[in-house]
């Protein structure tokens, strides 16, 4: 059964670690990680001798999980299937510009550099959204406040994922 966890290094840096591979996103400092992923590839401001570093579009496989990297002309995100469950990470306006070329996820990491709706982001989680970022708190306030939780972590397995989507503020 498959085992993920999801959690927030710094205000623009989150790591996801599964089974097999663990992945550092816009990470800052020092970093141990299989891969690190860059979803603006001029932000550089990490050092990793050990990991991969993508920053771009294509076909990739790294500790047994296969991404796919979509950018557009800012900004790069990232599909992947982690132990069993789909799960997409990117900026809020780049989530937005391709959530029609976007399947449905189990997760949806979405790193909230700036304010804007995010209402569209329900017809690509299946189970749960997590919001972190700079705007994070204001772009979570678009959900039911009684439904948002608030943690610096999120644990999710195949499973036990929940049947209703659930939205995370990761802070």
């Amino acid at each position: 059964m498959g085992y993920m966890e999801i959690a927030l290094l710094s205000k623009s840096g989150v790591r996801i670690k599964g089974k097999n591979a663990t992945f550092v996103v816009n990470p800052q400092g020092s970093v141990t990680a299989n891969a690190v992923l860059l979803l603006n590839p001029d932000d550089t401001d990490f050092s990793s001798e050990e990991s991969v570093v993508l920053s771009g579009a294509g076909e990739y496989e790294i500790g047994g999980v296969k991404l796919t990297g979509m950018r557009n002309e800012k900004s790069v995100l990232y599909s992947m299937n982690i132990d069993g469950m789909e799960v997409v990470v990117g900026t809020i306006a780049l989530l937005s510009a391709m959530q029609h070329k976007l399947k449905e996820h189990n997760i949806v990491i979405v790193n909230c550099d700036e304010k804007t709706d995010a209402s569209f982001l329900t017809s690509l989680a299946v189970n749960s959204v997590i919001f972190y970022g700079e705007s994070a708190d204001e772009v979570a306030q678009g959900f039911e406040k009684e439904k948002l939780q608030k943690m610096n972590k999120y644990s999710a397995s195949l499973g036990k994922l929940p049947a209703e989507m659930e939205t995370i503020l990761l802070n």
